[in-house]
This record gives C-alpha cells, sequence and structure tokens, in this order.
C-alpha cells in the first residue's frame, strides 16, 4: 500500500514542514533579537513532524533497502511516538508563553516541556498491558492542551490571531475529554503490540491540518506583535519611555481618560541646562529617566504621563482635583530628594496646575494647556514650587 511506503510518507511530511517553517520565519522579519517565541514554536513543530516519522522505524514498515529503519519495537515506538506529541505541545506552549512576555525562570520553563511526557510516560509503564493505557494517554492530552487553551485565551485581548488559536484547541479539548470518557466506560482490550502500530491517511492528514492551522494563527500573532510594538514606538519617548505629545494628546482626548474634574499639571526640571553644563548630557539623559522613573512609580495606573518637550513633563490626572494632586507632586519631591542620592546633583521640579470641570474637543485641551503654562511660568520666577492656573490665565 502506498501509504506505507516511507518515502511516500516523507514527501508528504516534508512539504508541510518546509513551508511551515518558511511561513513563521516570514512572520518573525521585524522582531530585531526577540525571536525566542519563535524557535520555541518551530521547536515544536519539529516535534510534531518526529511524532510521526517514529513510526516509520518499526520492523516491517519500511522493506526492501529501507529495512534497517525498523530499529524500534512497536511497544517502544508508541511510548516514544505519543510523549513526543505531548513535548510538542509543550513547545507550542512555552512560545505563547515567550509571546506574552510570562515565560518565567528556565526550570519553570524545563517542567513545562518535560513535566507532561515524563508523568505520561511513567504512568503508560505501569499501564502497558492494561486497558487503560489509552484513556491515561487521552488524559494527559486533554490537561496538556488545557494548558495551552487557557494561556491562547488570555491572549486573545490583545491578538486576533489568539482566537483561531483558542477555538482549534477547545475542538480538541471536546475530542480528547470524549475519547476519556468513553475509553473509562467501555474500555478495550490492552494494546497486543505485535504489529506495527502505523497511522492512516486521514489521521496524517488530520494532524498536518491542525499542525498548519495552529501555525498559521501563530505566525498572524507574531504579525500583530511588530504591528503593536510599531504603534508604542511610535507613541513613546524613547529616552523615558513615557508617551510623547503625540501619544498623549491621542490618549487625552479619548472619551474613557476623561473622568471629573481633571487635573493637568505642566512639571519643568529646574536648572536642567547647568545639569547639562557642569555635568554633560549623558548625567542629563540619566537624571531624565530618573525622574520619569520615579514619576511611573507614583502616578496612578489611570493616569497619564507625556514627556512633553526637552526637560517639561504633563501628567494628567483624572478623577482628582487640584489639591489631590499637589499631594501627589509633593510626594514627587519627596521621592526625587532621595533618589537623587544616587547622582551628582539633586533633581527639583517647577510646575503649573489646574483643574477642569470639562474637556470638549482640541480647543478645551489647548485652552487648559495655556492656563497651565501661564502657572508654570510664575513658578518658575522663583523655582522649586507649584502654582495653580487662575481665572486670569485661561
Amino acid at each position: 500500500m502506498l501509504l506505507n511506503d516511507p518515502i511516500t510518507l516523507l514527501l508528504i511530511i516534508t512539504p508541510f514542514g518546509l513551508l511551515t517553517a518558511l511561513m513563521l520565519c516570514l512572520s518573525g522579519i521585524g522582531l530585531s533579537e526577540r525571536h525566542t517565541a519563535l524557535w520555541w514554536w518551530l521547536g515544536g513543530d519539529l516535534l510534531l513532524a518526529a511524532y510521526r516519522i517514529i513510526d516509520l522505524l518499526q520492523p516491517d514498515v519500511a522493506t526492501g533497502a529501507y529495512a534497517w529503519l525498523g530499529v524500534l519495537a512497536p511497544m517502544p515506538a508508541f511510548l516514544l511516538n505519543t510523549s513526543l506529541l505531548l513535548a510538542a505541545i509543550g513547545g507550542h506552549t512555552l512560545a505563547l508563553l515567550h509571546l506574552a512576555g510570562r515565560a518565567g525562570s528556565r526550570t519553570a520553563q524545563a517542567a513545562l516541556l518535560l513535566g507532561m511526557p515524563m508523568t505520561y510516560a511513567l504512568g503508560a509503564s505501569m499501564l502497558i498491558h492494561s486497558s487503560y493505557l489509552l484513556p491515561w494517554f487521552f488524559l494527559i492530552c486533554l490537561i496538556t492542551i488545557g494548558i495551552q487553551c487557557r494561556l491562547a485565551l488570555s491572549l486573545t485581548a490583545r491578538y486576533r490571531g489568539a482566537w483561531g488559536l483558542a477555538v482549534g484547541q477547545l475542538a480538541l479539548l471536546a475530542f480528547h475529554a470524549w475519547n476519556v470518557i468513553s475509553l473509562l466506560l467501555s474500555p478495550p482490550p490492552p494494546l497486543a503490540f505485535d504489529i506495527p502500530d502505523m497511522f492512516t491517511l486521514p489521521e496524517l492528514a488530520m494532524d498536518f491540518m491542525v499542525s498548519f492551522l495552529f501555525t498559521l494563527c501563530f505566525g498572524l500573532m507574531l504579525q500583530e506583535q511588530v504591528r503593536l510594538e510599531i504603534l508604542r514606538l511610535s507613541v513613546t519617548d524613547f529616552l523615558t519611555g513615557a508617551l510623547n505629545r503625540a501619544g498623549a494628546t491621542t490618549a487625552i482626548l479619548r472619551k474613557e481618560a476623561q473622568r471629573y474634574p481633571l487635573a493637568i499639571a505642566l512639571i519643568d526640571l529646574d536648572n536642567f541646562k547647568r545639569i547639562n553644563d557642569q555635568h554633560g548630557h549623558g548625567a542629563g539623559d540619566t537624571g531624565l529617566k530618573l525622574f520619569a522613573s520615579t514619576v511611573t512609580q507614583l502616578k496612578r495606573r489611570t493616569d497619564l504621563f507625556s514627556r512633553w518637550g526637552g526637560e517639561e513633563f504633563l501628567l494628567v490626572m483624572p478623577g482628582t482635583t487640584t489639591r489631590e494632586a499637589r499631594v501627589l507632586l509633593d510626594r514627587l519631591r519627596e521621592a526625587l530628594e532621595v533618589e537623587s542620592m544616587q547622582l551628582p546633583f539633586t533633581l527639583r521640579f517647577s510646575a503649573g496646575l489646574a483643574q477642569t470641570e470639562r474637556l470638549h474637543g482640541q480647543q478645551d485641551f489647548e485652552r487648559l494647556l495655556r492656563s497651565v503654562d501661564q502657572a508654570l511660568y510664575r513658578a518658575k520666577l522663583q523655582r522649586d514650587r507649584v502654582e495653580e492656573a487662575e481665572l486670569a490665565d485661561t
């Protein structure tokens, strides 16, 4: 039968593998040095290919000039085959964890990759001659795919490609759950292992179709990661990590960012030119980064923080009065006194502060900015102080 010809089977497997690898490598263009997720997914695909090739290494599968391939008896071939499938699922799960930025330590990664295959192999070695070998295999598959499915569902909030992956995994979960239940209710006879256990053409087609579709979804997720990274860089200040002026303006004018009263502070670092002249621009950059990191630690998640230009920063605090904003600025001043101990200078700032009960469009925002800028001008006359906007500023 043509299906039992190893060369034919390899010719079926190889194009899928090459196409998958090519597609993933193309998806990785633009990821710079962050290829870890890509390599883990490719590793999982290689394990999936090995999972089916193992069947070709049983005696009497290959004949004639290829008889030397039969180096594995049916029993060890079955155990190795099924263990490789679980390891492949673990490799793909690690790829998703790296994509999500939650890979953890190397020990945790090794446990995720090898834990399930080793647990399965240990149990299978004890159940090898019983009716519960197949239910045990499907149960471990159910747990392993369940872990991956939960992770894929958590990624749907960020990547649309994760939806295809999650839907496919939910279908696999239903398939394996049905197998576990049916095999437990009606246990099959123990596997004899007297003849090679070969996959059928429909099984081969399903395996590689599922693998290809999952890889396609993962490639889409890689592309979305690149797009999100480009978007992040376009609205972020490279030096400080805060929003840039364009990114902050867009974010402030969104309705969800406008909870009233809304307080806005324009902050300017005092004597910054003197710092650059006396200590060099490198020290000045260090001061800017230290200031930005200190604000980021103190501000709330809903507050918007932006580098407005040079040594000027904008802090927008939804649902905050000027009185409450002053408390935050006082805490910032105290924190900078402590953080500046690692610098050859002390970071101090002046700030203009204002509060509004409405912000309907670009004109309102620009009017508010002008009043805050006037308040900052008065604060800079004496330095190291906060001035609130007055009616005349508006």
